[in-house]
């Protein structure tokens, strides 16, 4: 057996053995305590909710969203401006469902339990560890790496596969660390270009937030699909200079994989609060102040105490401002929802070429579709996602003037949400794979 099933093995173990955790806000854990104790936080008997029409029902000044993760702890999925997905604890259930019940909302049960998800998830990783080891040693082998897409890999091994790629091609990657987190780690870009001061140049991230495992699995299958096969690349793929950087949240995403499977923020301490936590994809300096953000330091949506207190968001915006000419291309990977967005998000107005950026996403939506058969929608952002400030893709296009900027929300459309079983990681991965193939080809 591998390190890596051994270690999944033995945290299912683990979280199967151990007392329940009760969910506490999903942000009032102490970081040193759950590291020492090192035992994933469980969700038993959570049920994730639906609920439909909650812009109708209530004129509030604060989000449905966010109004229930004050009252009763809940842990919001998705919010846009037809549904809202939010999980709650057996405990909160019953007054939940009364404030809801009192506005005449009904929400739908989409999971039960939580926890099933999350174990299920964990066997999956088992399994695929353990499935054809001989099969997969020679591929290594031949192949001189370990990475596969049968699984989610944790951030060393995301970064050892970097270095893998800069070993093999020092001829035209350049491996960069751009800053450090507040926990010391790395924030690691690789860069791939043959001409890096003629050619248009294209910045790809994922895991932004963390516990969207899929973005970094296929933000890292693109790396792959690039890098496999470089000298028969089209003109289009190969005359570019990419910028990829697989985990932008590289404390958040190690602390959703040992800890709480289910955080979403950076693991920045707040100033005057016990609460852990910033969302980076409300702290870029675009509509920072404005609606779909909270000043709460508990909160999932928290802004942070200024746009770019972050050390992940500061060392991004400096590094791409840099960098900026001949930047046409800025997607950038989330889950869940089978969406492809583009600006704005902060504000209810299309950008001047929103005609150009619905056509290309419209192509990568119908080559996905043929491909894959999964169905993916293109739209402006604020129309399926509802207002948001402070996103990295607002950020790219007002201040750096990049034309092509995308939010690609990954599978599926919410029966597994952010916990997305490793046997869905290939597809999906080849859905974002098709998606810069057509925004490289569109930038021709």
């Amino acid at each position: 057996m591998t390190r890596l099933a051994v270690e999944l093995a033995t945290l299912l173990l683990l979280a199967m053995a151990t007392t329940v955790l009760m969910h506490d806000n999903n942000n009032m854990t102490s970081w040193a305590d759950d590291t020492f104790n090192n035992i994933p936080e469980r969700f038993d008997q959570m049920q994730l909710w639906r609920i439909y029409n909650i812009t109708d029902a209530l004129q509030q000044s604060m989000p449905m969203g966010e109004l229930l993760e004050q009252k009763f702890g809940g842990n919001v999925w998705k919010e846009n401006s037809k549904f809202l997905d939010i999980s709650i604890a057996k405990e909160q259930q019953k007054a939940a469902r009364s404030f809801l019940n009192a506005y005449r909302l009904e929400p739908q049960i989409i999971l039960d339990n939580v926890q099933s998800l999350i174990d299920e998830e964990l066997l999956g990783s088992v399994q695929a560890a353990q499935s054809a080891p001989g099969a997969r040693t020679k591929k290594a082998t031949r192949e001189g790496s370990g990475m596969h897409w049968n699984d989610y890999h944790d951030l060393e091994d995301i970064y050892a596969y970097m270095r893998e790629i800069r070993a093999k091609f020092p001829d035209i990657v350049r491996l960069y660390s751009i800053g450090k987190t507040v926990e010391g780690r790395d924030l690691k870009v690789m860069r791939i270009s043959e001409n890096p001061r003629e050619y248009k140049k294209i910045w790809i991230d994922g895991g932004i937030h963390a516990r969207e495992w899929i973005a970094p699995a296929t933000v890292t299958f693109i790396l792959q699909q690039l890098m496999s096969n470089w000298d028969k690349l089209p003109n289009y793929l190969r005359q570019r200079t990419w910028y990829i950087m697989p985990v932008m949240n590289p404390d958040g995403y190690t602390y959703s994989r040992k800890v709480n499977r289910m955080w979403r923020k950076n693991r920045s301490p707040a100033k005057r609060s016990q609460c852990f936590g910033v969302d980076l994809n409300r702290n870029f300096d675009i509509g920072w102040t404005g609606v779909g953000s909270s000043n709460n330091p508990c909160s999932d949506t928290y802004r942070g105490s200024e746009p770019a207190s972050e050390q992940e968001t500061k060392a991004v915006s400096e590094f791409l401002s840099k960098r900026k000419y001949n930047l046409e291309g800025y997607l950038t990977f989330h889950s869940y929802g089978q969406m492809i967005v583009y600006p704005w998000a902060y504000k209810a107005v299309k950008v001047k070429d929103a005609s150009v950026l619905q056509r290309v996403g419209n192509t990568a939506a119908k080559r996905i579709l043929q491909k894959t058969g999964a169905t993916y929608r293109a739209s402006v952002t604020h129309e399926q996602l509802g207002i948001a400030g402070g996103g990295s893709d607002d950020w790219s296009r007002a201040a750096l003037g990049t034309k092509f900027v995308y939010t690609v929300e990954l599978r599926d459309r919410g029966t597994h949400g952010f916990i997305l079983p490793p046997k869905y990681i290939k597809e999906t991965a080849l859905e974002g794979w098709i998606m810069v193939d057509t925004v490289a080809e569109a930038m021709e």
